[in-house]
């Protein structure tokens, strides 16, 4: 069975094989782990996600969308884009459920042992840390082997208890 693990620490100071972040219907890192991405590799992740938005009749990236990029400079097989807001920056925890399902198979596709996420849509979105883990509780008893491990970052240890209070089958493990 996959175990899901909360820690208090920055998800990109976190080694894993795939790192889940949020990402707005423009597909720009403007905030948060997108933004800390963008910092810390270049522009060239932007450039690509943006290519990737040229490319089709709308130019944009609709709610529910995960959209992946690899690239040997990143320390993970590959970032996955979660857009899991709407052009209003709303969503609810049945597409936070739907999205993680649909990032989860992605890691598997991409033998993933160890996964990192986000707390979605909690951000810049409308989400509180209680309807994040409503959207993810359902996931917590399944298995997505090879997936091993789930690890939600949140840079707040009161985030972390939060959201521990929420998910009492998930582990809460110090840096």
């Amino acid at each position: 069975m996959t175990k899901w693990i909360l820690k208090c620490k920055n998800i990109v100071d976190e080694s894993a094989d795939v790192l889940v972040c949020s990402a707005n219907v423009n597909l720009n890192p403007s905030g948060g782990v997108g933004a800390e991405l963008l910092g810390r590799h270049g522009s060239k992740m932007q450039r690509a996600l943006h290519a990737i938005l040229a490319g089709r009749k709308r130019h944009f990236a609709e709610q529910g969308e995960v959209i992946a990029y690899s690239d040997t400079d990143l320390p993970y097989k590959v970032v996955l884009h979660a857009v899991a807001v709407n052009g209003f920056y709303e969503s609810s925890p049945p597409v936070v459920e739907r999205i993680v399902r649909t990032a989860l198979y992605l890691a598997q596709d991409n033998k993933a042992r160890k996964v990192v996420l986000t707390a979605l849509a909690t951000g810049y979105g409308n989400l509180t840390l209680s309807q994040f883990a409503d959207g993810i509780r359902p996931l917590l008893g399944e298995n997505f082997d090879p997936v091993e491990q789930v690890c939600v970052c949140l840079l707040e240890d009161y985030r972390i208890q939060q959201l521990a209070s929420a998910l009492p089958a998930a582990e809460v493990v110090s840096k």
